[in-house]
């Protein structure tokens, strides 16, 4: 049996400087072969890194020498053309719009009768005066070349599906289509059908159209030539092609009727149980799931612009601020109020903004709107809790008026702020109004 023998220093330097090459004595490979078993990573590289010129062979001769010789401390200086490449672009930082630094001042907002003088035009034409049923006034809206257009688009569907059938629509069937789907609005059966049932049915929809010509309408019934439909993936696609020249032949009629002096801006759900990618869900409306449409209305309850949210509508013209998603909707159908004749323009929390009172005061048009406390700098009004104890402390007054107001003077336009509780009997929470008016 050989005896054990302990390792000597000497022993231990000589076979770390034969195996000087290997970190773990281990690399006897051939470098020229090729391992099967090595699989790169590819997920770890970048396609973004810029391509740079590094001479590899002086790189591992410099180390070579470096190590041979560890007394001697030698730098590696990168060459020139590595020393000349640019650093990689940065992406541009994504423009932020600018925080509002605001100085409020606690005082009333005074304007004069003339500053607040109403100049616009909201006389009725004598085209318009002269509608005394309603049928006139529908047709007035509904003109008789918006009808004969469903007509020729419904008939070329038709052609487009089957060019064997000879099934056609007339004008008169349009407008027959039309006054039974009113009709049936108003009387609401549990199918559509049962309104030909002999028992449930109901005569008027009887005597006009048969359900077989009914069925047959609402099957093909078309405002749009689908072969020049954009497909989905083109910039330029309408998400509401099908039924834009609807829309714009309504919107133009409504554009019309003179504008009155009060106007609000305001969504609506127009519900719908169908499956569509333009289905909203809001659980503050009575009808929870529909398609959502902004619309530009006025006191009388007459919209004279309406604007069905697609996702693809939130365009700024040339000369327009960008004032975000919500804003912008209010710019929009705000285009055609005339300027500078001081039109009254309402909306709610969900439009206001500084920003917006500001562009509807350059434009000539007074506003005013409740308003989201996070939307408003440095806000000074009293919080809700606050006002909770001063709504007690006046309970004999009935109706607590203005418990703050403020007025900022932003661009030689002023905004003021007011915050109230509603009367008593009513326990909904506190309002915040935002009134843009021109000073000048």
């Amino acid at each position: 049996m050989s005896s054990k023998r302990c390792l000597r220093d000497e022993d231990i330097a000589a076979t770390l400087f034969d195996d000087a090459d290997s970190e773990d004595g281990l690399d006897f490979d051939n470098d020229s072969l090729a391992d099967p078993d090595f699989v790169p990573e590819l997920n770890n590289f970048e396609d973004d890194v810029p391509e740079v010129d590094i001479d590899v062979d002086s790189i591992i001769q410099t180390l070579e020498d470096d190590h041979e010789s560890p007394g001697c401390s030698t730098e590696y200086a990168p060459s020139r053309e590595m020393s000349d490449q640019a650093p990689p672009a940065k992406k541009p930082a994504k423009e932020k719009i600018p925080k509002l630094n605001l100085r409020w001042k606690k005082k009333n907002l005074e304007l004069s009768e003339l500053q607040l003088m109403f100049t616009g035009n909201k006389t009725l034409g004598s085209d318009l005066l002269e509608l005394d049923t309603p049928i006139q006034y529908f047709f007035h809206l509904f003109s008789p070349e918006l009808i004969k257009m469903i007509s020729e688009e419904t008939n070329l569907y038709q052609v487009q599906k089957d060019p064997n059938s000879t099934f056609r629509v007339s004008e008169a069937d349009v407008r027959q289509f039309i006054g039974v789907v009113y009709i049936m609005s108003l009387v609401q059966l549990p199918r559509v059908t049962n309104h030909w049932s002999p028992i449930l049915g109901t005569p008027l929809i009887q005597e006009t159209i048969s359900l077989n010509k009914f069925e047959k309408i609402r099957q093909s019934l078309h405002f749009n030539d689908n072969s020049k439909n954009l497909p989905r993936e083109h910039p330029d696609h309408d998400r509401i092609y099908k039924i834009r020249p609807l829309v714009d032949s309504l919107n133009e009629a409504y554009s019309n009727i003179p504008i009155e002096e009060h106007l609000c801006v305001d969504e609506q759900m127009c519900s719908t149980k169908s499956r569509n990618t333009l289905k909203r869900y809001n659980p503050n409306k009575p009808h929870k799931w529909g398609y959502k449409v902004y619309v530009l209305s006025g006191v009388t309850g007459f919209a004279y612009k309406t604007e069905i949210e697609t996702g693809k509508e939130n365009v700024v013209l040339d000369g327009e601020p960008d004032l975000g998603a919500s804003s912008n909707v209010v710019m929009r159908l705000a285009r055609m109020i005339p300027r500078h004749q001081n039109f009254r323009l309402y909306f709610d929390n969900y439009f206001t903004s500084l920003r917006l009172l500001e562009y509807l005061a350059k434009e000539g048009i007074l506003s005013l709107g409740t308003i989201r406390r996070n939307r408003i700098p440095d806000c000074k009004l009293s919080t809700e809790k606050l006002m909770m104890k001063k709504n007690e402390a006046i309970r004999k007054n009935m109706w607590p008026m203005s418990t703050g107001s403020t007025s900022q003077l932003l661009h030689g336009r002023t905004i003021k702020l007011s915050a109230w509780r509603p009367p008593l009997q009513d326990r909904s929470p506190k309002v915040m109004f935002v009134d843009g008016t021109n000073k000048n």
